[in-house]
This record gives C-alpha cells, sequence and structure tokens, in this order.
C-alpha cells in the first residue's frame, strides 16, 4: 500500500472587499492555480489532488512518501529559480496570480505547522513603475511601413522575434529610407522606454537619427545558430532550442542544455 505525505497550498486573501474561500473563488480561476501548482511540483505520477477544504481556499494534495523529498526540493529551487525551467516559471505564474488576486500563498505540510515555500503575491515589494526614460539605441530589423500625414513620419520595424518597433522620422530620413521597404536595416536614435510595477521594460517609441546605408546581409536564424554553435565551447551548441532560450532570457530565466 501507498504511504501518502500530505501538502496543502494556502491562497490567503481577499478580493474586492470578499476573503477568498471555496465558495467565492471561481472554478475557472482555481484551474488556472492548479495547472501552475502542477507544474511546480512536477513528478505527475506521485501527486494527487484530494479536496479543497472551507476556510481559505486551501487545496489539499498528497505526495507519495518516496517522492517527497525530490518534490520538496524541486519547489524550493524554483522559489530561487534554480529549479527546472517549467517549475521556475510556475513559481513566477502562481505568485503573479496571487498578486492579481490581492492574496499570498504558503505550501505547507500536512501538519500546517511546517512552511516549504511563501509566496509573497500582494505583500512583494514591487518595483517602481518609470516613464518616458530616453537613451540612445539601435534597433533592427525588416522596415515594413514607411509614411503618414504627421510633421514625423511614422516607420514600422518588423524584429527578427517577430515584434513590432514603432518608430518616427523626420521627412528627409523617411525619403532615405523608403527605398529599402521590406528589407533589412539597422536605425540608430532615441529610444523612449517605459517600466511597469512588474519591473519589465517596454520600448514605447524610437526616433530615427540615422540609418546604416550599407545593405544588411539577410541570414536565416537557423544559418547564424549553426555558425555560432561551430564556435569551439559555444554554450549554444549545447541548447536545444535556441529561439525559445532567447525569449526566456529577455525574462531573466535560466537557459536550458540539451
Amino acid at each position: 500500500m501507498t504511504d501518502w505525505k500530505e501538502f496543502r497550498f494556502k491562497i490567503d486573501g481577499e478580493k474586492d472587499g470578499v476573503k477568498i474561500t471555496p465558495y467565492t473563488l471561481p472554478l475557472s480561476r482555481l484551474a488556472v492555480y492548479l495547472r501552475d501548482l502542477a507544474q511546480l511540483l512536477g513528478h505527475n505520477d506521485s501527486v494527487h489532488l484530494m479536496k479543497v477544504d472551507d476556510g481559505s481556499a486551501e487545496p489539499v494534495f498528497y505526495v507519495d512518501a518516496e517522492e517527497e523529498s525530490r518534490v520538496i526540493h524541486q519547489v524550493r529551487n524554483a522559489q530561487k529559480s534554480m529549479g527546472p525551467p517549467k517549475a521556475n516559471r510556475a513559481y513566477k505564474r502562481l505568485d503573479k496570480l496571487l498578486r492579481e488576486d490581492n492574496a499570498s500563498g504558503l505550501i505547507t505540510d500536512g501538519t500546517k505547522t511546517a512552511q516549504i515555500i511563501e509566496f509573497p503575491g500582494n505583500k512583494a515589494d514591487l518595483p517602481q513603475a518609470y516613464a518616458n526614460i530616453r537613451e540612445r539605441a539601435t534597433v533592427t530589423g525588416v522596415l515594413k511601413r514607411v509614411g503618414g500625414f504627421d510633421k514625423t513620419i511614422p516607420i514600422h520595424l518588423l524584429r527578427p522575434d517577430e515584434a513590432i518597433v514603432y518608430c518616427e522620422a523626420s521627412e528627409g530620413i523617411a525619403q532615405q529610407l523608403a527605398p529599402l521597404y521590406s528589407k533589412p536595416v539597422r536605425l540608430h536614435g532615441i529610444a523612449t522606454y517605459s517600466r511597469g510595477s512588474e519591473g519589465k521594460w517596454k520600448m514605447e517609441n524610437f526616433k530615427i537619427q540615422s540609418f546604416d546605408e550599407t545593405p544588411l546581409v539577410v541570414e536565416s536564424f537557423t544559418d547564424t545558430m549553426a555558425k555560432l554553435r561551430d564556435i569551439e565551447g559555444n554554450e549554444w551548441a549545447e541548447v536545444a532550442d535556441p529561439l525559445g532560450e532567447l525569449r526566456k532570457t529577455r525574462h531573466g530565466e535560466e537557459m536550458t542544455p540539451r
């Protein structure tokens, strides 16, 4: 007979002045929590949801005793962004969900006396928000729009990661750029950034001051990565999904080896 160890995920908070309980937390929202909780815990065949206790919303789950230490090790490492990538991301998503619901959270053992990890949620001191931070910058991508009726001409640039950079330029620079429509270009100028309370920076606008007149080499991402991987001692040679890892790196997450 399997020996089980009990753990609890406690959601503690009030949303719109109403305490979060199994009677006030919609099933659809609970399902989102449980999805991320499952990824945080891992060891799917050894973790089972048993019930949601009254009081604060408190999912109770059992873990195979043989996997208990590995599950605890994984969730504590994920809290420090040192666990498996899926677990690291799940911890961050759970903390964000709690913050959105004006709550904080805990994972405890079955006795409710031993705290495994904490989710600060609404208790966290979030980074200060900033707006209209300007600095010199360079952007590269395919020119997708040149033209408009304003005093400064709208220019749209499609970056290799498929994000659109909204730029503006003087009429003179716009006329020089027009023949390069649908071609890769490198633009130089002043970028305007903002940072939200979640700590992420966003480029709001880019004022073009100059551009490289020498045509850029058109090369696929696959060809570029092949060249990088051929460089001896290069870490990219050990990465299974380079594009996916580049996207993760933009959000402060670690690279995943093959």
